[in-house]
């Protein structure tokens, strides 16, 4: 099936992409319900739900799926409270602070609880002191490679101040200024970070899944009027995704190969430790959002934004969806 083009254009978004899954579901298309997904990067983290739109998961739960491609999490929060997409796979962090200040938002679900970032330099630059003075990538302020950067420059016992923090925007970009000398490092997820080591001319310097613990990554977020109005949609996604991370996690060989195949990156050692990583240590097996990760964000901005000290997670939470999943034996049943 050739893939669909979507068009139109955001009023807040820098570009969007789309991928279309083959029809193997048993419903008609007609009886499909349109649901759009935004996503904020070509990350190890998306690889589930291309896998699960590739395998027609979506379709089988009744969904007919569009993944678009939103530059940051920051213009990806935008897009969701502005309904330009009706979920979005989105950071934490930008999430949390649009809700703390009244946005139409709350986390309906979860799929990254860790921070698996890492600060990827100069091989010459080998201390806190070497790296003072530089240039950093993150994609947007407020992002959640934004969180990280500030998570390494604390571990080396620097302040954001000693660093530049530059907005380059996506993986890509931020890739390619590294290969062309124009900053110093970049924040990167594997297998990104490994194959910027392999060439030789950069190394690791702090590896956020180790220092930043459990604090949270990535998760699910939908406008509160649209849980309320389209409840068997978020319900439909959430089946859906739950099955598609089980089917990630549990089909090694197909799942490597789709993501070498999104991640446009070469199917080897690299890409497999990675999915080891993520398999193992980060993908969950019921896609909860973490109430303590968002109490996490929400201490951690009440300095700038005071507001969040009066917020409870619940409060910009609503994981109806998953509750009933798991009540009628959903996830229980995959697990078997």
């Amino acid at each position: 099936m050739t893939a669909r083009i979507d068009r139109r254009s955001f009023a807040t978004l820098a570009g969007a992409s789309l991928l279309s899954a083959p029809f193997v579901s048993r419903a008609s298309a007609q009886a499909l319900m349109p649901i759009k997904v935004g996503y904020d990067g070509f990350s190890m983290t998306t690889s589930p739900m291309n896998y699960a739109f590739q395998k027609g998961l979506f379709r089988k739960h009744g969904l007919d799926l569009t993944m678009v491609y939103i530059d940051a999490g920051v213009t990806l929060t935008q897009a969701v409270m502005g309904g330009s997409v009706d979920i979005g796979q989105n950071g934490y962090t930008p999430a949390a602070a649009a809700a703390v200040q009244g946005g139409d938002i709350v986390f309906i679900g979860g799929i990254s609880n860790k921070l698996p970032f890492q600060l990827i330099v100069k091989s010459e630059i080998k201390t806190a002191a070497d790296l003072k003075g530089k240039k950093i990538a993150i994609s947007r302020l407020g992002s959640s490679s934004d969180t990280a950067a500030g998570f390494s420059v604390a571990h080396l016992g620097l302040k954001r101040s000693d660093v530049t923090l530059l907005q380059l925007g996506g993986e890509g970009t931020r890739t390619a200024a590294m290969m062309s000398g124009q900053i110093d490092g970049s924040m990167e997820q594997l297998p990104r970070s490994a194959e910027l080591e392999e060439t030789g001319k950069f190394h690791m310097l702090v590896d956020c899944t180790v220092v930043a613990g459990d604090y949270p990554n990535t998760a699910y977020v939908a406008r509160r009027s649209t849980v309320k109005a389209k409840p068997e949609l978020i319900k439909r996604f959430m089946a859906a995704m739950g099955e598609g991370i089980h089917a990630y996690k549990t089909t090694k060989v197909e799942a490597l190969e789709s993501s070498a195949a999104f991640l446009k990156t070469p199917n080897n050692h690299s890409l497999e430790l990675t999915y080891d990583s993520f398999s193992k240590n980060i993908f969950p097996d019921i896609p909860r959002p973490s109430m303590a990760g968002i109490q996490l964000v929400l201490d951690e901005m009440k300095e700038k934004l005071p507001a969040a000290g009066n917020v409870k997670p619940a409060d910009i939470s609503d994981t109806t969806a998953l509750d009933e999943l798991e009540k009628e034996g959903f996830f229980a049943k995959l697990a078997k």
